[in-house]
């Protein structure tokens, strides 16, 4: 009998030992593969992130890749407010020529610029005066400018406007004191200078153009020709791109107009 019962506690420590061990098998299996599901799931995150970074970065380059023809300090407070997640605003000041919210050249440049940069990556507004650049500055509406803190401004500096009023001695004196008291208030904004449209003929004004580019380049301030994508103004063709009284650019002139900023602000 006590050879029995020896067998049997024999038996019952064995099977203990065994579903013991199986047991403890089982849970380090489980162990295991939770462990590798885990690992799993981490690389499947980290793949994902790395992704979406790397898709980041080519957004990034890409829109980096439209500012090739901006003011090289443009282009780094462009890539500035990108990091700080903020549009990148452009202004274009200047007289009446550039058009309105609605019509000439104006409105079709920021639809496109919008539509190439996004809403979010940037933000474009306009500013227009009926006056020479001496009541321009006169009246101080510089500080006007100022409050609009664009980083880029783009800027025709009532050249048409102050023809047979105002000297191109003192037009460039009213530019530079318009950017000086600019860059004081938002020293970061950086300008594009350019003409306002041609006209057939003209005497005095080529000259005073020509005389704005010089001051420009001398300055190291960017300068956007769009008269290249004009006809020569001094034959007839010019005149299909002008209203019949040149008070302003024909469709074909906000066309030609329009192209040549889209062209330079968006480098393809």
């Amino acid at each position: 009998m006590q050879k029995v019962l020896t067998a049997l506690l024999a038996i019952v420590f064995i099977l203990v030992v065994y579903m013991g061990q199986s047991h403890w098998s089982q849970k380090i299996d489980n162990a295991s593969a939770k462990d590798k599901i885990n690992s799993t799931i981490k690389k499947s995150a980290a793949k994902k992130s790395e992704t979406n970074v790397d898709k980041e970065d080519t957004k990034e380059q890409k829109l980096l890749a439209y500012t090739k023809n901006w003011p090289a300090e443009a282009v780094e407070r462009f890539k500035q407010v990108q990091s700080e997640g903020k549009a990148f605003k452009i202004l274009f000041v200047g007289s009446k020529a550039i058009g309105s919210e609605s019509d000439g050249t104006f409105p079709i440049v920021k639809q496109k610029l919008v539509e190439t940069f996004g809403e979010k990556n940037i933000q474009v507004t306009l500013k227009t005066y009926s006056s020479t650049s001496s009541q321009f500055v006169n009246d101080n509406k510089q500080k006007e400018i100022s409050g609009e803190r664009a980083d880029l401004i783009i800027f025709e500096p009532f050249i048409l406007q102050n023809n047979g009023f105002v000297s191109i001695n003192k037009t460039l004196s009213d530019l530079a004191k318009v950017i000086k008291d600019v860059k004081a208030v938002n020293p970061e904004t950086s300008f594009i200078l350019q003409p306002a449209f041609p006209l057939y003929k003209a005497k005095i004004y080529p000259g005073q153009v020509a005389e704005l580019k010089d001051y420009a380049e001398k300055n190291k301030i960017a300068y956007l020709d769009h008269w290249t994508s004009w006809p020569d103004p001094n034959t007839i063709e010019i005149s299909k791109y002008l209203l019949p009284d040149q008070s302003a650019p024909s469709e074909k002139g906000v066309q030609a107009w329009s192209q040549a900023l889209i062209q330079y602000l968006i480098s393809q």
